[in-house]
């Protein structure tokens, strides 16, 4: 079992869509049947993309310029990882962002991603040792949570790891004493981690600064099928699910239900990116979404508090176009 973990520098100012955030470590431990370290990983990567490093992530890992000028290329970096992993490793981390921004990275960099989807040990601690399955603990207060005090300096890949890896046991001594139902429960949840961890992600400047605006390009909002990338038909159009964030359901004629995800955030120059994220949904998930859908569109107006749907950014569209026609066909006085 291989416990990793990333540190990664960003741009506030000027992020490549590509790839938002750029991998400046690698760290990672190798633990035995009973979770004792019995190797480890670590190196640096020097940036191609944001080569200044951002003042935060200095002062949280005490990264110097230095180091990351000195470090190997990501290629190379991560060329030895999965060298180092070997055949069929079992990938555990804390929390759900480290293997999205692992994958990005490779396909930024033309890498074969070669791994599978990790164990999210945050996910389990949860549901295990917090028994509340919606309860996200940092690593550092979990450890402090089960009297925890591993002998390593915080805030450095290879040391999180080695953090992550200290937690196992306990998790694995909780889960053993879990009811049935809440087991069931933590599968199900892990198994939908995993999907979502594998679903196909899409990051894309709109060229668009309001939001009707970009939700009103058909071809923009398409949610490509996480199969086979071919383009799908809507069952629900995109909504907000709430604090702007878009939901939607759609279909592949060849893969079935998708279930997408999307977002927004300003550039600095003051348009639009669309961030989407796509995954095969189950019947489950599927219902849901038509579920929340149809109360969505129960709900009144002037009760929605400005929260947006493809439909009506549509019908917007068209009747604007509408209108200008008619204004530019209309007699001169």
């Amino acid at each position: 079992m291989i416990v990793f973990d990333l540190e990664w520098n960003q741009s506030a100012y000027a992020p490549n869509h590509r790839m938002p955030h750029e991998i400046i470590e690698i760290g990672a431990c190798r633990v035995d049947r009973e979770y004792r370290v019995v190797d480890t990983f670590s190196a640096l990567i020097r940036p191609r993309l944001y080569k200044k490093l951002d003042k935060h992530i200095r002062s949280v890992t005490g990264i110097t310029p230095e180091e990351l000028n000195a470090g190997g290329t990501f290629q190379d970096v991560f060329a030895d990882f999965v060298t180092w992993c070997g055949d069929d490793a079992q990938l555990v981390t804390w929390g759900r962002d480290d293997y999205p921004v692992l994958k990005r990275n490779a396909a930024f960099f033309m890498t074969p991603m070669p791994f599978d989807p990790p164990l999210d040990a945050q996910l389990v601690f949860g549901h295990a040792c917090l028994g509340d399955p919606h309860q996200q603990m940092n690593l550092h207060a979990a450890l402090e949570r089960m009297e925890l005090t591993p002998d390593v300096p915080a805030h450095r890949a290879v040391y999180d790891a080695q953090c992550t890896a200290a937690l196992l046991a306990p998790i694995e001594k909780a889960l053993a004493e879990l009811e049935e139902e809440k087991r069931a429960l933590l599968l199900a949840a892990v198994r939908r981690e995993r999907k979502i961890a594998a679903s196909m992600l899409r990051s894309q400047p709109t060229g668009y600064a309001y939001q009707t605006d970009a939700l009103a390009d058909e071809r923009l909002m398409n949610i490509p099928c996480p199969a086979c990338g071919r383009r799908t038909a809507f069952d629900t159009t995109w909504f907000d699910s709430g604090r702007e964030k878009f939901i939607a359901l759609s279909v592949c004629a060849q893969h079935g239900m998708c279930y997408g995800q999307m977002h927004f955030k300003r550039a600095q120059s003051g348009l639009l990116i669309m961030h989407q994220r796509a995954y095969a949904a189950d019947e489950s998930e599927a219902a849901d979404v038509r579920e929340k859908h149809r109360l969505y569109l129960l709900t009144p107006l002037k009760k929605r508090h400005h929260r947006l749907n493809m439909d009506d950014a549509l019908r917007m569209k068209a009747e604007m176009k509408s209108a200008k026609a008619a204004k530019d066909g209309a007699p001169d006085a």
